[in-house]
């Protein structure tokens, strides 16, 4: 849906009109819509921040109309011309109207306070305090403990037609009790590689991460799975030859080359323990993201929150997260929305969690499944909706990856709407998933007494 703000002039000279920006542009026009300037203008405040030209140019509509904030014509002026870095809005020149109306005096208080906040707010500061801080080149500075994996069978029918070798990417989450979620392979050389590996890692268990004292999830784990009918290592010398190669059409190639050689070098450890990089991975998601490559944000965005060879940093975590949210990165929303649930490291926020998670929702199958979760077992009423669950959770069929998620989701969605019958029957399931994967059966036991007693189950991220 879009929203209008519309900019009054009570002169008969002109009429203005700007768009607040296009569609699903950020909670922010989910509040204005609905009245809440206080709410909206806090959340175009935050993206105005991390360098979003459309949220600046709503800040200067806000400050021109007096919603939520003063009424100052000088304030949206400056707001308004920080916005104009961007050429669509320097093209419609609302600031060069708005300025032109000024007196001498008006004009030179409008001018310095441009001044001042262009030096905190232009492009290119923005840009220097997004680049996170550097951290070697070996992986992970800040990991999950694995207290047990499973080695991935290898296909025979691979080896009957031929198939002598080839490799899968797995990414998952790992959730607050240790246990692989939303397992999905993001590149296989071969599909029966690809079930094989998904088989295994769906065992995996991991000592739980705790942030100050509290365990949470970790999202977007990655994971390279070789497949080699004997154990030959790859040769150092063939890797550094293979790293040359795709580091020269890095630098002198397209945001995605660059973006595809941050993917290869982040996952050189999983086939080679010995081989010593030289290059921080982060940096080639650097120039990629700011070559207008939502991926590159997403995986930097995600680095710099887990603190993966770069120092551990919210704040910036949150700006490349944003920018890959709003590009379509399906994974960013649902790593913001879970996140916010969550509150470990950022700030804890509800609606906001909400928001993020239906717009991963839409494209995400995983993200659905979470969502109907939430919305079957939320502490608060008012955030609770099983029917809406239930809708969400039709779409996903019994050849989704994470079984063990979506009988649970099932069975909280069906008990949440007072089908304790069916939620008996899919928990019931998510306790047989469990037995086969033999992960613990807490949790799922624990949910399934819950239903077998008629009481729906809450939980809290």
């Amino acid at each position: 849906m879009k929203h209008n703000i519309y900019l009054y002039f009570l002169s008969s000279l002109f009429f203005l009109s700007t768009r607040i920006c296009y569609a699903d542009f950020e909670l922010g026009n989910t509040y204005y819509a609905a009245g809440n300037f206080e709410k909206a203008y806090k959340e175009y405040l935050e993206s105005a921040q991390y360098g979003d030209n459309d949220a600046q140019q709503n800040i200067g509509a806000m400050y021109y109309r007096g919603e939520y904030v003063p009424k100052n014509k000088i304030t949206a002026y400056a707001w308004m011309t920080l916005a104009a870095q961007n050429q669509g809005y320097k093209d419609k020149g609302l600031n060069t109207k708005i300025y032109n109306k000024f007196s001498d005096e008006e004009k030179k208080a409008a001018d310095e306070e441009y001044k001042v906040l262009f030096a905190k707010l232009n492009n290119e500061v923005i840009q220097s305090n997004l680049t996170p801080d550097f951290v070697g080149q070996t992986g992970n500075t800040k990991t999950q403990r694995i207290i047990k994996t499973v080695r991935p069978e290898y296909p025979r029918a691979a080896i009957r037609n031929g198939s002598y070798g080839g490799m899968t990417d797995v990414t998952f989450t790992v959730d607050k009790y240790g246990i692989t979620r939303d397992q999905i392979t993001y590149y296989s050389s071969d599909p029966r590689f690809s079930v094989a590996a998904l088989n295994a890692v769906r065992k995996f268990q991991f000592e739980p991460l705790l942030v100050n004292g509290k365990p949470v999830a970790i999202n977007g784990v990655k994971m390279r799975f070789n497949f080699r009918v004997n154990d030959l290592e790859y040769s150092d010398k063939k890797i550094a030859k293979y790293i040359d190669e795709a580091r020269a059409k890095a630098s002198s190639g397209s945001s995605q080359d660059k973006l595809t050689f941050a993917y290869l070098l982040e996952t050189v450890p999983s086939f080679t323990k010995d081989y010593k990089l030289v290059d921080n991975p982060n940096e080639w998601y650097v120039n990629a993201a700011n070559e207008g490559n939502y991926s590159a944000s997403y995986f930097l965005g995600r680095n710099i929150l887990y603190g993966n060879m770069c120092t551990s940093d919210s704040a910036k975590s949150m700006g490349w997260l944003l920018k890959a949210a709003r590009g379509g990165i399906s994974d960013a929303q649902y790593l913001l929305a879970i996140e916010t649930f969550s509150g470990a490291r950022f700030e804890k926020n509800d609606e906001k969690g909400f928001y993020w998670l239906s717009k991963a929702a839409e494209a995400n199958k995983f993200a659905k499944v979470k969502y109907a979760w939430i919305l079957s077992t939320h502490p608060d009423e008012k955030y609770r909706n099983g029917k809406l669950a239930q809708e969400l959770l039709q779409s996903v069929d019994d050849s989704h990856t994470d079984k063990l998620s979506l009988y649970q989701s099932r069975a909280a969605s069906a008990a949440e709407t007072g089908n304790f019958d069916d939620a008996i029957k899919w928990q019931k399931k998510a306790v047989e998933d469990a037995k086969e994967l033999e992960i613990p059966l807490t949790q799922v036991g624990q949910q399934l007494n819950s239903y077998v007693n008629n009481s729906p189950w809450r939980e809290t991220i």
